[in-house]
C-alpha cells in the first residue's frame, strides 16, 4: 500500500505541474490522494485537456488510487434450491 501511495503522489504531482502549465489550473496533490471524489474531478479535468500525457496520467491514477473500486470479474450466479437439508438433525 505504501508503494501505491508513493506512485499516486508522484503521478498527482506530475498532473499538478501539467495542469498548471497548460490550463492555469492548480490542484491539491495531497487532497487528490486522500479523497476519491476530488480525484475523480481532477481526472475529469485531465481527460478534458488536449494533452495526451495528461490523459495517460489520468488513466494511471485511476488504476493506482486505492480508494477507487477495482473492477472485478463477475462470477456466475449461484442457484440455490429451496430444499432445506438438515432442518432438525445432522446426518
Amino acid at each position: 500500500m505504501a508503494g501505491e501511495m508513493e506512485i499516486l503522489f508522484s503521478l498527482a504531482g506530475r498532473v499538478h505541474t501539467l495542469l498548471r502549465r497548460e490550463s492555469s489550473r492548480i490542484i491539491d496533490v495531497e487532497w487528490l490522494c486522500a479523497d476519491a471524489a476530488y480525484a475523480s474531478e481532477v481526472i475529469r479535468l485531465a481527460e478534458a485537456a488536449e494533452s495526451e500525457e495528461l490523459q495517460k496520467l489520468a488513466e494511471r491514477i485511476r488504476e493506482v488510487h486505492p480508494l477507487f473500486l477495482k473492477t472485478m470479474v463477475k462470477a456466475e450466479p449461484v442457484i440455490v434450491s429451496n430444499v432445506r437439508k438438515y432442518m432438525n438433525t445432522l446426518r
